[in-house]
């Protein structure tokens, strides 16, 4: 466990560590910025900015699809969704082995619940999102609760899927492991390398699915807590605590 410093303080350490000329990578969970950022489209013109591949790259990583997150993002920037299971960037593309089975089988099983529940309550209790699916449980409604399982346990077989029992939900997703972790290293394995040093990252999250990420980037520079209190135990070595030291922050990136 680290202790948690500001990372705006460490802005001399920094400069020192990047005239190095090692390729630098600043990652975002971009639906945690979205909860601290009043002018989304302004962060991302930033990110666009800053980006100068192949000495800085900028990204993103969201729980949305690509087909979502890739008409809404600039292409100069690396986007990575369904939480890293396919990521665009600069120079290069990869996806997660499987990705297209894996979202086949999601849509097939949202089709057997809107056929078997009913399409109405399936439009509403029913969402797919990247390579999750999540079905809202009302409280109360055995009968459904129990029809669902049985689609489930019949539905899951023979699948790279599993599910996940939640006291409000259940969640379908990937039975195949990777984490923000996993995807951090294989980042790091796309991006370029120096003379043989790897590239100096930089991750910036508050989700705790970002404390996998957090433990990768510690291995390769900067995990960041995007939090005014810490308020948890985190992996993460720095914080930020609000919208204004985190542009503060990239408009020093831009300046460089």
């Amino acid at each position: 466990m680290f202790s948690v410093l500001p990372l705006i303080k460490e802005i001399p350490r920094l400069k020192r560590q990047l005239s190095q000329k090692r390729t630098s990578c600043l990652l975002f969970n971009l639906d945690e910025i979205k909860k601290i950022q009043v002018g989304l489209p302004g962060f991302l013109d930033q990110l666009r900015s800053i980006s100068r591949p192949p000495v800085i790259y900028t990204g993103i990583i969201s729980r949305n699809s690509q087909t979502i997150l890739l008409p809404e993002l600039p292409n100069t920037i690396i986007i990575a969704g369904s939480n890293g299971f396919e990521i665009d960037g600069p120079c290069f593309s990869w996806k997660f082995p499987q990705l297209g089975m894996i979202y086949h089988q999601l849509e097939h099983f949202q089709n057997i619940l809107a056929l078997e529940i009913g399409p109405g309550w399936a439009k509403t209790n029913v969402c797919l999102n990247g390579v999750e699916l999540t079905i809202t449980i009302q409280t109360g409604d055995e009968y459904r609760q129990e029809a669902l399982m049985s689609i489930i346990r019949r539905e899951l077989s023979d699948t790279h899927l599993q599910a996940e029992r939640l006291p409000e939900m259940i969640r379908i997703y990937p039975a195949k492991q990777w984490d923000k972790r996993l995807f951090i290293s294989k980042i790091v394995s796309l991006l370029p390398h120096s003379e043989g040093f790897g590239p100096i990252m930089f991750y910036f999250g508050a989700d705790f699915s970002d404390e996998a990420a957090f433990r990768e980037v510690n291995l390769h520079g900067y995990s960041v807590l995007l939090r005014e209190n810490i308020g948890r135990k985190t992996g993460a070595q720095y914080y930020l605590r609000n919208n204004q030291e985190l542009n503060r922050l990239l408009i020093w990136f831009n300046s460089l």
